[in-house]
């Protein structure tokens, strides 16, 4: 008779174990899909990024822009007057970072090399 209720309470621990256990895996794993992550900064370097590869198209198709140094200076808004680039509010290009940021003033450097564009962002 003694060895009966080991095992039960055996039996009982261990299933106790097992559901504490699988209880505390499954709420972290449920915790973590509600975490807030931000992704300005992913956005950020995706317009970035964007923003150079039209300058790269943009410097191709105008090749007039170029100066004895093959180095040409042109603004974000010459890329949106041109349809190369749309804007994300309105007429203006804004920075995901900071929605206040407006990036129709920002200079790129574009400096030819070959048959190479190279860009630069301020």
């Amino acid at each position: 008779m003694n060895k009966i209720k080991d095992k039960k309470v055996i039996i009982l621990i261990s299933v106790l174990l097992v559901f504490t256990l699988v209880y505390f895996i499954s709420i972290s794993k449920i915790s973590h899909a509600f975490e807030n992550t931000d992704y300005s900064r992913d956005a950020y370097n995706s317009l970035i990024e964007t923003i150079k590869k039209c300058s790269k198209e943009y410097a191709k198709k105008n090749e007039s822009i170029f100066s004895e140094e093959n180095v040409a200076y042109i603004k974000v808004q010459d890329l949106i007057d041109a349809n190369y680039l749309a804007t994300n509010n309105g007429e203006n290009v804004v920075s995901p970072l900071d929605n206040q940021t407006v990036l129709n003033s920002n200079i790129i450097k574009i400096k030819k090399d070959e048959n190479n564009y190279l860009v630069e962002i301020d």
